[in-house]
Order: C-alpha cells, then structure tokens, then sequence
C-alpha cells in the first residue's frame, strides 16, 4: 500500500474517529457540530502536538466537499421561497453585505492590510452559515415561521453574491491582484466573466436542463436508487469539470448550477435525499481540513484584528440586520430572529476565504482569523437564540425597539386540527381516491409516488414528490413534522414497515393508516403501533371510509 493511501486511511480513520467524538461533545453542549469537526482537524493538523495528517490528500478530499456542498446549496435554491420575501431578504441581504464589507475593510486597512485584505475578509464575514442557520432554526421551532422564511431568504441572497464574489477571485488573480490595474483592463475582464457565466447559465438551462431531465426521468424509471445516485453524481462532476475547462468558471460555481438544474427535474427530491449522507460524508472532510489550516498564532499576532472581525459578526451585522428588518415594519420577535440568524459565519466564508488564499489574494493569517471567528460564532449562535424570549421581553420595555408599522403581510403558516396536513403514500387507484376525498374537504396533503411518469403527469396539478417514502430526507422534504395523518395506500407491506418507522422518528404523534396485502400480515402492521389497518379486500371503499372516520375523529 502506498504511502498515499496510508495518508488518505489516517486522515479518514483518525479525522473520522476524533470528528465524531468532538461532535457528540458539541451536541451535548448544544452548538453546532461544524465546531467538533473543527477542532478535530486542528488536533491532527501541523499546528497542534502529536499526529499530523497529511494536509495535501485532505485538501483534495475537500475539494470534493466543496462541490458536493455548493450542489446542495444550488439544489435547494427556490426562487418561490425567495420571492415570497423578496422585499425584505434582497434589499436587507445586500445592504447588510455592505455595511460588513465597509466596517470589515477600514477595521482590516487601520490594522496594516491592504485594501483587498480587506475586501475580502468583509465579504467573507458578510455571507452567513445555511448549515447552521437551518440546524439552529429547527431545533427553536423557527423555521416554518414569517421570521425562518425571512432569516432563510435573506441567506439565500448571501449565497447568490458570494456565488458570483467566487466566478470574480480568478479574474482579479490573473488581474494582478487588483493593483495598478487601468479600469480599461477590468472592465473589459469583469464583462468577458460575465458573458462566459452568461452563456453557462444559458446553455444549462435550455438544451442542458431537457437533457439532464430527460436522462434522470429515464434512469429513474428503472427504480434503482443506486444507479440514480450515481447518475446524479456523474452529472454533478461532469458540469462542474465542464464549467472549468470549457467555460473557464469555477468548479464550485458548476457544481451550484448543477443542483439548480437537477431541481428544477422531477427526481429532484430523490436526487437530494440519495446525495446527502455522501455530501455530508466529504463536509465533514472540508470542515476537518478547514481545522488542519488552523493557526491560533494567527490570533496571537493579531489580536486587536481578531476583536474587530469578531466584534463587526456578533455586533456590527446582527445590528444592521435587526434596524433593517424594523425599519420595514416587522414586529420585534420577526426582527429579533433575523438578527441572531446572521451572527454567525461558516462554510461559504471558508470556501471564498481559501480560493482567495490559493489565489494568492489573501495572506494565510487573514484565513486563520476567518477560521478562529467561525469557531467563536458557531459556538455562541445557538446559546444566544436560547435567549431569544429573555433579549424580547427585554427590549418590549423600549418603545424604540418595540415600535412596528403596519401594513406587512404576514406570511400564513397553516396549523392546528382544524386544517392538518396530510401525507399519502402511493398514487395507485387507493391513492387518488383518497387525495380527491381531501381536496373536497379542502384539506392540504402532500403526495409521495415512486413512479416518476405519474410524478412528471400530476406534479403541476398536485403537491406531489418523487421519490422513496421510506427515506427520511423524502418525508422531511413532505413535511412529516407537520402533518396529522399519514396514509399509506401501497401493497408492500415490507417497505409499509419501513416507512412507518421512519415517520414515527420524524413525528411520534402522527396517526397513520396502513394497507395490508394479507390478513396473515396485519399483525406485523400492528406491531408497528398502527391502529388503522386495511387489508386487500375491499381495499378502497375501506381506505375511504377510514379516511373519512379518522377525519371525523379529529373534528374535521
């Protein structure tokens, strides 16, 4: 075995194995995960006692996160989530970036750095984490709430701008490094990116976008969910490869276009649900790697800096963000939450941060204080949204800080037994019997259907996903916290099991109404907790009937 390989397995077995350690450690002291793979890279990096990895077969290992990262930003990129709060998230998104970048430059320029130290570090500390806004969101119940659509929106915006910061770097790179440029010279460099990035985006989302649907609807319809993830994965590499040598853009951009483009297919659901545990896999290598390049001297030398950058995310930014959000006439709580989501950098500052220190823009301590203000950030977010009733019942007593306009809509999240949600599983003749039982009680549900014709038929007329019900990222995705009732109409009564178990982990209370193919395999349903069960005779007539009790039952 050669001594590559033995790197690659010490940086796998060991990062690995400190990695999960340090992230139970986190978890128990309930911050975010990102900062025990953190740590754990920096105990086996140079700048830290005992073993070292190799930091150049963890760095191409990280790359490969990288990609796999910014296709699972660009996946989940919903322009209808983003125009829904498009009048508060992109005007509050780009002045906020402002404003870092303007704090950020004189505080970098008055320490001794050069102007473009500063531009960059202002950009980085401007963009904030998605991984752990959404993590810190869900565990405070915030994220289907007008305040989580807003946070979320507005980090959306971030990551378009730091998307396009990313397609620049190179440019000022083989600019020089932005000095002694005429304005000539840029310009007409900044326009030649931009047509190239246009005829990219163009080319992808014409004739790309109908060849890849028309390849992943085809796969998908052989039903191997191994072949589809690797499909998936093929395309993924091959634009972001593409995107390098054909069109002279970025790996990461390419990567970001290619999960815009695979969300916009029918698969769309399955393709995310099957790529998570592998990109989740190489983040927690890219966040390792990120701990190995860590030097705490970098803090040491600069610790006056080190103050300002830190001071300009938990003071500076949240600041900005509450006014902005107070001055657009959103209550208190709504502007509050805002607030503490931006208070926090993660992995967007560390890709542009290290594309610029590779690009030679940006000195090595610049990256090492981004890294140290990233630890220090993540570690405090989610104490401080702990606080989030005791900062509001606090504030209320200001009438500055309390006083709203009218006239914001507020964004309708429907609750409650008077209006559940409903998921049904399988679109076969049961299935749509029952969905067109709801929609004349005009009850919201969702659809799961792992037959991809019938998704790509019904999609524009339904609330239907394509995908395996069994998976958790597909019943997230269906909202399974949410939903009342869960009625699952397919034959199977294997993959019945599976399913039910999966929901009661994403939501005990759920009631669920389960078919069963044999009467000999009621009682493996039962044994599932599931106390309304359908077997094959008269399957139909009984599904809607039940439906219709289990209804009643709840007052509807």
């Amino acid at each position: 075995m050669g001594d590559h390989n033995l790197a690659v397995i010490g940086i796998l077995t060991i990062g690995f194995a400190l990695a999960s350690l340090f992230a139970y450690i986190a978890q128990r002291l309930k911050v975010s995960s990102m900062l025990g793979y953190l740590i754990a890279g920096f105990v086996i990096g140079p700048y830290s006692p005992g073993y070292v990895a190799d930091l150049q077969s963890a760095d191409q290992l990280a790359e490969i996160g990288v990609i796999l990262m910014l296709f699972s930003v660009g996946l989940h990129f919903k322009l209808e989530d983003l125009y829904r709060v498009k009048n508060i998230a992109v005007p509050g998104a780009i002045v906020q970036a402002l404003v870092a970048v303007l704090f950020s430059t004189v505080i970098v320029y008055a320490a001794g750095w050069s102007l473009l130290n500063g531009l960059l570090i202002g950009l980085a500390v401007g963009v904030t984490s998605t991984t752990v806004l959404v993590r810190v969101l869900s565990d405070n119940s915030l994220l289907n709430t007008q305040q989580g659509h807003i946070a979320v929106g507005w980090l959306v915006v971030e990551d378009v701008l730091i998307v396009l910061i990313l397609v620049l770097l190179p440019t000022l790179a083989a600019l020089g490094g932005g000095e002694n440029l005429s304005l000539i010279h840029v310009a007409g460099s900044v326009l030649m990116v931009f047509l190239k990035f246009g005829t990219l985006m163009l080319f992808m989302f014409t004739w790309g976008q109908q060849l890849i649907s028309f390849i992943l609807t085809n796969v998908a319809r052989l039903r191997s969910q191994e072949l589809l993830t690797l499909t998936v994965l093929s395309i993924v590499f091959l634009i972001a490869v593409g995107s390098v040598t054909v069109f002279g853009m970025s790996a990461a951009l390419g990567a970001f276009i290619a999960g815009m483009v695979v969300g916009k297919t029918t698969v769309r659901h399955q393709a995310a649900a099957n790529s998570l545990p592998l990109k989740d896999v190489f983040a927690i290598i890219f966040f390792i790697t990120i701990g190995m390049l860590f030097n705490p001297r970098a803090i040491i030398d600069h610790f006056p800096l080190f103050l300002g950058i830190i001071g300009v995310i938990l003071v500076v930014k949240p600041l900005l963000a509450y006014l902005i959000t107070k001055c657009f006439g959103y209550p208190l709580k709504v502007a509050l939450t805002v607030a503490l989501s931006v208070a926090q950098i993660g992995e967007l500052s560390f890709i542009l941060s290290e594309v610029a220190v590779q690009l030679k823009l940006l000195p090595e301590d610049g990256f090492d204080l981004l890294v140290a203000c990233a630890m220090v950030s993540i570690s405090i977010n989610p104490l401080l949204f702990k606080y989030l009733d005791f900062f509001e019942y606090y504030l209320q007593k200001f009438k500055f800080f309390n006083n709203s306009k009218n006239g914001i809509p507020a964004l309708r999240i429907k609750k409650g037994r008077t209006s559940p949600k409903v998921i049904v599983v399988g679109m076969g003749p049961i299935g749509q019997a029952v969905s067109t039982l709801l929609i004349d009680s005009h009850l919201t549900s969702s659809v799961i259907e792992n037959n991809v014709d019938t998704v790509s038929r019904l999609e524009e007329a339904t609330s239907i996903i394509y995908g395996d019900a069994a998976n958790e990222s597909i019943l997230q995705d269906a909202h399974i916290g949410e939903a009342a009732l869960l009625i699952i109409t397919i034959p199977d009564t294997h993959k019945t099991i599976e399913i039910i178990q999966t929901a009661r982990r994403g939501n005990p209370q759920i009631e669920i109404i389960a078919r069963s193919n044999f009467v000999a395999e009621t009682p493996v349903i039962v044994e599932a907790k599931v106390h309304y069960i359908c077997t094959e005779s008269e399957a139909l007539k009984a599904f809607v009937a039940l439906t219709k009790h289990v209804l009643h039952s709840n007052g509807i």
